[in-house]
């Protein structure tokens, strides 16, 4: 294999030995801190795996990088015209996880439907049961799914072996597919799987929520800019909104007390993915785009 490709890993990424012995076959390999003030080390790489947000700053201190592989499905972790002008190739991965989005998106609802935060904290501090509203059941009731992609899909499955109606949104017709403010309208809960991608703003605004049941239940284990957060928090203020369950933020780490000290929101650090099978498969599948991508230009370089 050609000696002189260079690959930076962002030690965000903890490669198993058998990864890291699969990537170090095909090129010269080293855990890099992509937030030291040190950029000048980062010349010398023709490639970088990474699983943080790259400043542009820090993007143009890889000035001999070739080639960005992501460990994430979305590519908006690099500026991405601004890697295009300079020719480097960035991919992502396949969607993975999707049964752990999935089954985080569940999670987030019996929390809220079942009071799990409160009830635990009740039982702790020895209250038991004192000021404990009953939970909600969820059999019977009827789940939007905004977003019908693999992992909406997978919500769906789970839901209706939990007794719920689903009702869906999506940008690929098909019988089932019902408008937005058709499904708002119907949804006891309603949760968001959809992209970015086709959105010019907050998908989730206050006309969306003014659309909603007085108390529905609201989950995003997507994207956070798919919601307008100041009206989100205005709605469960006003009890509109009975409680929300995220786990993807404006900004990441998000440390608004206005929403984060309210009682009815339960939020996760942008975990749903975040189980030891899909990060196995991910960190695998990374490294295996890596590999096909030095032997392919290893093989162009042989034969010029």
């Amino acid at each position: 294999m050609n000696s002189k490709w260079s690959c930076a890993v962002d030690q965000a990424i903890g490669l198993s030995d058998e990864e890291a012995a699969s990537l170090t076959r095909a090129c010269q390999v080293e855990y890099v801190d992509l937030g030291s003030s040190d950029k000048e080390q980062f010349s010398r790489f023709d490639m970088l795996l990474l699983h943080t947000k790259l400043p542009d700053e820090v993007l143009d201190a890889f000035s001999r990088c070739q080639y960005i592989g992501i460990r994430a499905h979305n590519t908006d972790y690099v500026n991405g015209s601004r890697a295009q002008t300079r020719g480097i190739v960035i991919r992502g991965l396949p969607q993975f996880g999707e049964h752990a989005v999935a089954e985080h998106a569940f999670a987030l609802i019996f929390a809220l439907t079942k009071q799990l935060i409160p009830a635990h904290n009740n039982t702790r501090t020895g209250s038991w049961r004192d000021g404990l509203s009953p939970g909600m059941a969820i059999r019977g009731k009827t789940l939007g799914i905004i977003g019908y992609g693999t992992i909406g899909k997978e919500v769906a499955t789970l839901a209706r072996a939990l007794g719920m109606q689903v009702r869906i949104v999506s940008r690929h017709p098909s019988s089932a597919i019902e408008s937005l403010d058709e499904v708002l309208r119907q949804s006891d809960i309603i949760t968001l799987h959809a992209s970015t991608k086709h959105n010019n703003g907050p998908l989730i605004t206050k006309d969306e929520i003014n659309c909603m049941k007085d108390g529905v239940i609201l989950i995003n284990t997507a994207r956070g800019s798919l919601i307008e957060y100041d009206d989100l928090i205005q709605a469960l203020l006003a009890g509109k909104i009975a409680g929300a369950g995220l786990d993807v933020f404006p900004e990441e780490p998000y440390r608004n007390p206005e929403l984060l000290d309210l009682p009815n929101v339960v939020c996760t650090p942008h975990i749903a993915f975040f189980t030891t099978e899909t990060i196995h498969n991910m960190n695998r599948c990374l490294v295996e785009q890596a590999v096909r991508y030095v032997e392919a230009h290893s093989d162009q370089e042989d034969q010029a």
